[in-house]
């Protein structure tokens, strides 16, 4: 676009008034909120997480389409937002914990609450964090923790503790997410630390556990772990609460039970793009995630652990009176939620790393 410009000018100083006013116009246009005449939304988000039926029911009622990229890591989402053109997305499914990355590279815009009544179908104890403490730049999605999930017809004994998982016995059986952060906090946890300790004395125990642990982890999957549990491909695992749910819906002989150590836990929320093109649409998506309806068809097709009061009497026993699906009170309590820990990532990653490799 400079060559172009540099050329208009030696051309003349009309042509120059011409562009210059073009260019004016779209800038004004793109510092709105979007292309209000767009019949398009631009959304990235994790994989098997938001129905395809939400999105085509959004479109029936608005006739908006929704163009949707898939990530199965939060650091693959981090490298597709900071590696796009700013513009490319309007709506962004994020943790909390991204939030600094993701402001410091002016990706997310502060919210604008009048554009999404259904903000109030979210109860107050889940609006803020730590990364983000007057709840300006995201909205809860849902929750997702991690829980032990093991096939009763091959492991005969219950699972209760991360330390379980050491078991010689489950040489080359087990899959984890693939999430370099949760996993580091998980192990850390493991030997008696909390999840956001970046002390050398943390990490190394965390590093030691994960090392125990590597000759047992048949595979690291974050997009569908439980299709490698219905399958027999394995008889263990560390994976999202919903994956577990899943599979035992799909296979009575799996089980699931929380670490009693501590719990991972953490929201994924809906940010919208500072840049987008398509803002207002953006606005109308999270809004129409957020009725009570629709948010509680989400939750039987993905259930993972649902904030939206509203959604609540829209589901039945089957999901209410599951502890994987809708984790009781008493789980609750023994949560960690992840910080943001600055550049101890590099630690971090540098761990996941050498457990991969």
């Amino acid at each position: 676009m400079v060559k172009r410009m540099r050329k208009a000018l030696a051309i003349g100083a009309g042509l120059f008034f011409v562009l210059g006013m073009s260019l004016w116009a779209g800038g004004q246009k793109d510092a709105s909120a979007g292309d209000t005449g767009s019949k398009e939304v631009n959304m990235i988000c994790w994989t098997e997480y938001v129905p395809q039926k939400t999105f085509d029911d959004f479109e029936a009622e608005t006739g908006i389409k929704v163009n949707v990229t898939y990530y199965s890591s939060e650091d693959e989402m981090l490298a597709k937002t900071m590696s796009s053109a700013k513009d490319t997305y309007d709506v962004i499914m994020d943790g909390t914990q991204y939030y600094p990355a993701l402001r410091e590279k002016d990706l997310i815009d502060e919210l604008d609450l009048s554009k999404v009544p259904n903000y109030k179908n979210i109860p107050d104890q889940f609006r803020l964090s730590k990364s983000d403490p007057d709840g300006k730049y995201g909205i809860p999605y849902m929750g997702a923790n991690c829980a032990l999930a093991w096939n009763s017809d091959v492991v005969k004994t219950p699972l209760s503790s991360y330390q379980d998982l050491l078991n010689p016995a489950f040489k080359d059986s087990i899959v984890i997410i693939d999430d370099a952060r949760a996993v580091v906090g998980m192990a850390a946890m493991a030997e008696g630390y909390s999840i956001n300790d970046m002390s050398d004395e943390a990490l190394s125990a965390a590093s030691g556990f994960l090392q125990k642990l590597k000759p047992n982890i048949h595979a690291f999957n974050g997009d569908s772990p439980k299709t490698l549990l219905i399958n027999g491909e394995c008889s263990v695992g560390l994976i999202y609460g919903a994956e577990v749910a899943l599979a035992m819906d799909a296979d009575p002989a799996v089980k699931g039970a929380y670490p009693k150590e501590g719990i991972y836990f953490g929201f994924d929320e809906l940010s919208i793009s500072k840049h987008g093109k398509n803002k207002e649409n953006g606005y109308k998506l999270i809004n129409f995630i957020l009725d009570g309806k629709n948010s509680a068809y989400i939750s039987t097709q993905f259930p993972y652990f649902n904030p939206n009061s509203d959604a609540l009497q829209y589901l039945d026993e089957s999901y209410l009176d599951n502890p994987i699906k809708n984790m009781p009170e008493t789980a609750r309590k023994s949560v960690e939620y992840m910080d943001d820990v600055g550049d101890n990532m590099t630690k971090i990653v540098d761990i996941f790393n050498k457990l991969k490799g």
